[in-house]
């Protein structure tokens, strides 16, 4: 009964109706408020920043559901998530989400770098002389961050010969659903989108901001790109240009131990080329899934330590260490902290004290006395980048709150219960088992949820100058070994605290050197892949 005098009565106000629909809302976005001008442009851009830290990718999923499983970089405690086993078994199967999810996340970085670009150029029609400069930037920033989302699908779902199956290469925002349906180019072709992309940043950028992406950023990403592309007269034209004019040079072995994470004052450093950077959020942070300013990347590989009580407490979700086999390769040979004749019992029952042996404690405290120092024994020693990687149980100390105190405490095993027993649960072998907590890209200061709300501070580095010294001796050592040599040693001394651009005693003589990794291992005498992986693991 009321429904037709409401219907007439909008019908006789259809006139009006219309005019209020085509009110423009200043306070909401539209093709014709957004953007407008060179403030709204940078706000678009700041989007393609902001996929750095999709959940999917460098906010979470990246290293511990990824790429840590795929390079046993870590090994698992908990066993009971078969999609994860699987992961580290080689065994991936169809609808593992913790592999496919990421392709979302950096899909989502091309798109949004497309969009930039587009309005970049729209916006450029009617942009004053003055802002070409920041125009320019901008627009090199975006193509060099397609580049990067392109890159780090490529090197996860990409086939590694140049004619395998690569990735889709989408240059423009898709306006209809069949631009949505783009196939996967070659592996090659994939290579050769992100170095054109790259050449064009190239010639875009000016800013010096390190902050942002540079000019030397974009040289840096294009020698990697040349080298993984086969490509290698013009890799070294680009290596060799960043090698000596981008007045990049290796931090000392104390700053370098501490630049993975989250102090501002080693970060943004003098050998970084490119690092994603991440600001921790400890009142508005909240990880799973929530856009954030930082990185949940740790969430799954925390520190362990030792409470009060002589438990072993997780400093957040904690199912990760590194895995026991790199202890070998950085030639660590010392028992487990567990095993016979390491572990002392006095007493027995409720009345049992335990304790590591006194002669096992000084030698382990002998390597943190004489870490970066000539004292330190090379023969004897482990790598010294061991420290760097991974914190050892028992010796290490983070911070952490038991009973509303904040204090240091020592870094437990990855385990469950008493420091001096093993968990029934989780199999481990006192005998055999480590279970070194991962250090590169850790929250070391307190738990990862109370202290940061999941939101960690820790820059993740994309390209360092260690990278391109160690490329650069790959591709001359056929032709030069003696450069390829010094190379190399620049980065063997840098870990090993001496001055890198020095002789030192500490230097491979040859290319064919033995490594600190055990002699069946492939890296046993070959020091530029050793170097890459020490410098480059976690």
């Amino acid at each position: 009964m009321v429904i037709f005098p409401v219907m007439a009565l909008c019908l006789s106000g259809l006139s009006s109706c219309r005019d209020f629909l085509n009110l423009s809302d200043p306070e909401a976005l539209s093709d014709g408020n957004f953007p407008t001008d060179l403030e709204h442009i940078g706000l678009v851009v700041n989007s393609v920043y902001g996929a750095q830290h999709h959940w999917y990718f460098l906010g979470n999923y990246w290293a511990g559901y990824v790429m840590y499983c795929v390079d046993h970089t870590i090994d698992l405690q908990w066993h009971e998530d078969q999609e994860w086993v699987d992961i580290l078994a080689g065994d991936v199967k169809a609808g593992n989400e913790k592999v496919t999810d990421p392709w979302t996340a950096l899909s989502l970085g091309v798109y949004y770098s497309n969009t930039a670009l587009e309005e970049i150029a729209e916006y450029r029609r009617t942009a004053p002389e003055s802002e070409k400069a920041a125009l320019d930037n901008y627009e090199g920033e975006c193509l060099f961050f397609r580049a990067f989302y392109r890159w780090h699908m490529l090197s996860l779902y990409g086939q590694p010969d140049m004619d395998g199956v690569g990735i889709p290469i989408i240059q423009s925002v898709p306006k209809t659903l069949e631009e949505m349906y783009v196939g996967r180019e070659t592996t090659g072709e994939c290579y050769q989108a992100i170095i054109d992309d790259l050449v064009a940043a190239e010639s875009l950028l000016s800013q010096t901001d390190n902050h942002r992406v540079t000019l030397w950023a974009a040289k840096a990403f294009l020698a990697k790109a040349y080298f993984f592309a086969g490509q290698d007269a013009r890799a070294l034209v680009y290596l060799k240009d960043c090698i000596d004019n981008s007045g990049k040079s290796l931090v000392g072995y104390d700053d370098y131990r501490m630049m993975f994470n989250g102090y501002d004052e080693y970060e943004y450093n003098s050998e970084s080329f490119y690092e994603v950077g991440n600001t921790a959020d400890p009142t508005g942070g909240n990880a799973y899934g929530s856009p954030n300013t930082g990185s949940t990347l740790s969430l799954y590989y925390p520190p362990f330590c030792i409470g009060p009580d002589g438990s072993r407490t997780a400093m957040s979700y904690g199912n990760q260490y590194m895995h026991d086999r790199n202890l070998l390769r950085f030639g660590y040979t010392d028992p487990a902290p567990l095993s016979d004749g390491v572990l002392q019992v006095s007493g027995s029952g409720d009345n049992a004290e335990y304790s590591l042996s006194e002669e096992y404690m000084a030698r382990q405290q002998e390597y943190r006395d004489k870490l970066a120092t000539p004292e330190y024994d090379y023969e004897n020693f482990p790598d010294p980048r061991l420290f760097v990687c991974a914190l050892q149980p028992f010796v290490d100390e983070v911070q952490m709150t038991f009973d509303g105190v904040k204090g240091y405490h020592k870094v437990a095993q990855v385990e469950f219960g008493h420091w001096w027993e093993m968990d029934p649960s989780t199999g481990n072998d006192p005998q055999t088992f480590y279970g070194w907590p991962v250090r590169k890209y850790n929250y070391l200061d307190g738990h990862l949820a109370n202290d940061t709300r999941n939101v960690a501070g820790y820059n993740i580095y994309f390209i360092r100058l260690p990278e391109l010294y160690l490329l650069y001796a790959y591709l001359m050592k056929d032709t030069d070994a003696a450069t390829a040599l010094e190379y190399v040693n620049k980065v063997h001394r840098r870990a090993w605290g001496y001055d890198a651009d020095s002789p030192s005693a500490v230097d491979y003589q040859t290319l064919a050197d033995r490594t600190k990794t055990a002699s069946d291992d492939h890296l046993a005498n070959d020091p530029i892949l050793y170097e890459m992986w020490a410098e480059m693991f976690g």
